[in-house]
C-alpha cells in the first residue's frame, strides 16, 4: 500500500531519516516526489509540515511500501492542479492534505468524486484555528472527503496504557477546528442524527467526521531540528 501527500512546500531526506532511527522504526519505506507546477527547488518557511506529514505517515504504517510527496509551489498551484495530479496519476489509494485556504472549489470538488469512484481516500487535516464561526476555509468542509480533527491523548504512563483523550486545544485561538459549514448542505451520512448534545446542525455539513492523536508529537525537521508539534496536520 501507498500514501500519496498534498504539499505546498519540500523537505529535506536527512530528516526523515533521522526520524525514522531515532522513533527506533523498522521500514522500507521509499520516497517518490512528484513536481507538480514546476514542483519544489529548495525547501522553504513550511518545510516542516511537510516532514510531519511524512514522518507521522511512518510512525502509523512502517509497512507501507512507498510514500508520493506531491509538491507544487505555494503562490502559483492552484488546488484543482495538484489535486488532478494526484487522482490521474491513481497511484496510491490512501491521500492525505494538512494544507487549507480559499473558498469553495467546484473543480476540485469534481476531482475528489474522482478519486472515490476510483477507490481513493482523501484525508484532510480540518485546521488549527479553534471553532469555525464563518465561512470555512477550502477544502476543510467539502462533504467529498474526510474531514480529520485533533486529541491531546494522555497515556498512564510511557508506552503504558490509554488513560484518557480530549479535544487538542491550546486556548487563545489555537486548538482542533470544527463547526459547521455556511456553503456545504448535510451529507446524507450526518443526516437523522440528533445534534442536540454537540450544537451541530441538521441542515448543513458538520465538521469534523473523525479525530486523532495530535498533541505532543516528535517531529524532525528543518535540516536537523527537532521539536514537539500540536495540530491536527
Amino acid at each position: 500500500q501507498s500514501v500519496g501527500l498534498l504539499q505546498y512546500d519540500g523537505y529535506y531526506s536527512n530528516d526523515i531519516a533521522s526520524y525514522i532511527s531515532q522513533a527506533g522504526i523498522s521500514t522500507s519505506v521509499s520516497f517518490v516526489n512528484v513536481p507538480v507546477n514546476g514542483g519544489i527547488s529548495t525547501p522553504g518557511s513550511s518545510s516542516s509540515e511537510v516532514s510531519l506529514d511524512i514522518e507521522m505517515a511512518i510512525a502509523m504504517a512502517p509497512g507501507l511500501s512507498k510514500i508520493y510527496v506531491y509538491e507544487g509551489p505555494n503562490s502559483s498551484t492552484s488546488w484543482s492542479t495538484i489535486l488532478s495530479k494526484m487522482a490521474n496519476d491513481n497511484l496510491a489509494k490512501q491521500l492525505s492534505c494538512s494544507w487549507g485556504g480559499g473558498s469553495p472549489d467546484a473543480a476540485s470538488e469534481q476531482i475528489f468524486k474522482q478519486m472515490a469512484a476510483q477507490g481513493q481516500s482523501f484525508f484532510n487535516a480540518s485546521g488549527d484555528s479553534d471553532a469555525f464561526t464563518g465561512s470555512v476555509p477550502f477544502p476543510s468542509d467539502s462533504t467529498n472527503i474526510t474531514q480529520v480533527g485533533g486529541t491531546t491523548l494522555s497515556m498512564s504512563s510511557a508506552g503504558g496504557a490509554y488513560a484518557s483523550e480530549t479535544t487538542w486545544n491550546w486556548g487563545g485561538g489555537t486548538g482542533s477546528s470544527g463547526g459547521v459549514s455556511t456553503y456545504y448542505k448535510i451529507p446524507s451520512w450526518q443526516k437523522n442524527i440528533s445534534m442536540t448534545a454537540n450544537g451541530g446542525s441538521t441542515t448543513y455539513r458538520n465538521i469534523p467526521d473523525v479525530a486523532l492523536t495530535g498533541d505532543n508529537v516528535f517531529v524532525v525537521y528543518g535540516n536537523g531540528s527537532t521539536g514537539n508539534f500540536g495540530g491536527t496536520s
